[in-house]
């Protein structure tokens, strides 16, 4: 009995709907619902908007979250070869974390017990199943979403289907299922969802709807199949079949393509490359933005409230910025390879060699990292008109600092008060077409070697940009380019640039990396940040507590890391630990390669 009671104090959870500090929009009229736990279940499950609400109350598990004071997903980049965080390197990516946690971690089923009972009860509702096909499609999307996190942290799982009874020692007691089984339990909920979602069109861009079902089973799918085929033979493989999964890549384009009116004006334009790609990431409000399919709305007028406006800015993004080998990863604003340590080529320091980074750089270059000149509000006392003049690396407090001299503009806007919590507030982004057309053409290249056509895909994204189209301009695959560990073709090395250039800084480079097994992006390196000057701070009478290599780059974790590079831990670390009390409760799961087990 003890066994069964520990296991529960783990798997379940009293379940209720509460108010939760994050809701999108359109859930404004259930934060007075009655919580489920002070309604009898008997009842509670009879009409279509007790079912609503239930899936509501969920809605906080998405992605596009900023939280009350912090960045959100803007910020994780900083665990990988993109984005750094401070001056104190991040442990795991240098095979610290080490210990195998008693309780806890990830290991978490909770929110697979809460959604399991919605379809443990659905079909209680009394009204037809046209009535809450919607609210349906979500709790598909729901389950497939949280049981992908599991499988990402920990590889293989157990797959439950119900609520897990008291009294089933089978269940309780149950094995880890095949990665592939899991994964295409996965999948068929992602297509459920495809099927009953209704579109963005109709259901607005604060609900789940088809097309964004679309482009999140063409995530999963690159996911998968990816990490299927680089992680083959080593102790994080997987027995998914990487063909099978490219194959649903390219079928949820093409699904898009027929069920969701295609991708033209799909992307967003209003016909100034110079400022749409920034602009996209700073509205206040994404209901007419077309790209994004799902968004999370703040308002503090709403209980909602983000503090973005402040930390972009007077907090230095969160302490985090942008590396050179990110800005590496930028063409040239004819298409073709630069390499911007060439000092011949980007001459300059400090300001100067920002200023010549953006005048040479591919246009997202500029609309993501702040330039001088750049305004930087026009509405907050003390801040109107002010002009972004040098980057923030001479704080007192270091926490402040933007600390490789590449600061993060993304999500900026200058109209957004720099004042706590202020109205109008910058919204979320869950997901976006863009993603889908670059999750499309690797998937191809993975399949196939060559490119697909290219003029409804990548052509578009760089267009928006006045970028020559990838049909049009193939640049030449330099030695500065990144090294993964292993040899890819030049097509697949194109793509993969493409697609760091035009996600930068929204929170997916630490997953790619991941699956495609390419720790060697910065195992055994630093990161590094621009090229220091101390003349532009002399100018302000401040002198920057900076550590610098030999080349003169700004070296953030030179002490940190002992003057060595990272140390990653493949044979352990791509795969979480599971609990020991878990493995201690339930002896027939077994732990991940590397990690302790009990004695």
């Amino acid at each position: 009995m003890k066994k069964i009671k520990s296991i529960n104090k783990i798997v379940g959870r009293l379940l209720c709907i509460s108010t939760v500090t994050m809701l999108f929009s359109s859930c404004e009229s259930f934060l007075d619902r009655e919580p489920l736990d002070q309604v009898s279940q008997a009842t509670f499950w009879k009409t279509p908007e007790q079912l609503d609400a239930y899936i509501m109350g969920k809605y906080s598990w998405l992605p596009g979250d900023f939280g009350a004071w912090g960045m959100g997903y803007l910020v994780q980049d900083q665990n990988s070869d993109d984005m750094v965080v401070g001056l104190n390197h991040p442990a795991w990516m240098n095979g610290e974390n080490n210990t195998t946690p008693v309780s806890g971690g990830n290991w978490n089923w909770g929110a697979i017990r809460e959604i399991n009972m919605f379809f443990d009860n659905y079909t209680l509702c009394e009204s037809p199943f046209s009535s809450y096909e919607q609210t349906y499609g979500e709790a598909c999307f729901l389950k497939a979403y949280k049981y992908h996190e599991l499988v990402q942290n920990f590889g293989d799982v157990p797959w439950y289907s119900s609520v897990i009874s008291d009294t089933d020692e089978e269940l309780l007691n149950k094995a880890r299922d095949p990665r592939s089984l899991v994964v295409d339990s996965i999948m068929g909920l992602i297509d459920q969802a495809v099927d009953h979602l209704q579109l963005r069109s109709v259901v607005g861009v604060n609900r789940l709807n088809k097309e964004t079902a679309l482009i999140y089973k063409s995530r999963v799918a690159l996911f998968e199949a990816t990490w299927a085929k680089y992680h083959a033979g080593t102790p994080s493989a997987s027995d998914v079949d990487p063909d099978t999964y490219f194959k649903k890549a390219i079928e949820a384009y093409t699904q898009f393509k027929q069920l969701c009116g295609g991708f033209e004006g799909k992307l967003y334009s209003t016909g100034n490359p110079d400022t749409d790609y920034y602009n996209l990431f700073n509205r206040f409000d994404y209901a007419d933005i077309q790209e994004v399919t799902l968004s999370k709305k703040y308002s503090r007028a709403l209980g909602i409230p983000n503090n973005l406006n402040v930390q972009v800015w007077s907090y230095g993004y969160y302490n985090c910025s942008y590396t050179l080998d990110l800005i590496q990863s930028y063409l040239s604003k004819s298409g073709q390879s630069v390499d911007i340590t060439n000092s011949s080529v980007i001459p300059g320091k400090g300001c100067d060699y920002l200023l010549n980074l953006a005048n040479t750089l591919d246009p997202r270059y500029r609309q993501i990292v702040f330039t001088p000149g750049d305004l930087i509000n026009s509405v907050t006392a003390g801040f109107i008109d002010s002009l972004f003049t040098v980057p923030q690396i001479h704080l007192s407090e270091a926490a402040r600092n933007t600390t490789t001299g590449f600061s993060p503009k993304k999500s900026h806007n200058p109209e957004g008060p720099i004042i706590n919590q202020s109205d109008p507030l910058v919204s979320g982004i869950g997901f976006r077409v863009s993603e889908l057309l670059l999750n499309y053409v690797e998937a191809y290249v993975e399949l196939h070697g060559a490119f697909p056509d290219l003029s409804d895909n990548i052509d578009l994204i760089r267009k928006r940009v006045g970028m020559p189209t990838l049909t049009e301009v193939k640049p030449v695959v330099e030695k500065w380019w990144p090294d993964y560990g292993y040899p890819i073709s030049d097509n697949l090395a194109i793509i993969r640039q493409e697609r760091r250039v035009e996600l930068a800084g929204e929170g997916l480079r630490s997953n790619d990396w991941k699956r495609w097994r390419a720790h060697k992006l910065f195992d055994g390196k630093r990161p590094r940040g621009f090229r220091f000057d101390q003349s532009d701070y002399d100018k302000i009478g401040v002198q920057p507590n900076v550590q610098l290599d030999e080349e003169g780059y700004i070296d953030p974790y030179k002490v940190s890391l002992n003057g060595g590079g990272f140390h990653f831990k493949p044979e352990r670390d791509y795969l979480s630990p599971i609990p020991l009390n878990e493995l201690l409760i339930n002896p027939n799961l077994k732990q991940n390669p590397g990690w302790d087990s009990p004695k």
